[in-house]
């Protein structure tokens, strides 16, 4: 039954003639993650231009990246993929039907996320070091569901 209905879209001749370009839709495969993957997943939510926030948001987001870079050179945890699982709550890079948001937030010490909505909260602090240790304690410190 399935193969009749596949024949009637001609899918299984497609899929005959050019499995390569199906390959990456059909077949998982395991990929590093990198840091400019993880930053291309997240939306990053600013404030209008021009406002005081916004270059406050802009310094931090240049902390945001320059900490995504030190994870994926790190050799131990936090990880890139303990980015995405404070997140999103997956391990991998989500479905492109998800889009995580990144969000600044002020008068707040450590990273916050929210799993529901994909959403990590990161805290405007004056300093890289400041940030950096922020991040780490808060996704070392967040239950992430109880998996490992």
């Amino acid at each position: 039954m399935l193969q009749t209905t596949l024949a009637t879209l001609d899918f299984v001749n497609a899929l005959e003639q050019h499995p390569s370009l199906f390959f990456p839709f059909m077949c998982y495969t395991e990929t590093k993650l990198t840091a400019d993957a993880v930053e291309n997943i997240f939306q990053v939510q600013l404030s209008q231009p021009g406002s005081t926030n916004r270059l406050e948001e802009a310094r931090v987001l240049s902390y945001w990246r320059d900490y995504l870079l030190y994870l994926e050179e790190k050799e131990a945890s936090p990880f890139l993929e303990d980015v995405l699982m404070f997140g999103t709550g997956l391990k991998e890079v989500p479905p492109a039907a998800i889009q995580p948001q990144l969000v600044f937030q002020k008068n707040f010490q450590f990273p916050m996320a929210n799993v529901c909505t994909n959403t990590i909260k990161i805290p405007i602090l004056p300093s890289y070091e400041e940030f950096q240790a922020a991040m780490d304690y808060g996704m070392q410190n967040s239950p992430g569901f109880g998996l490992p």
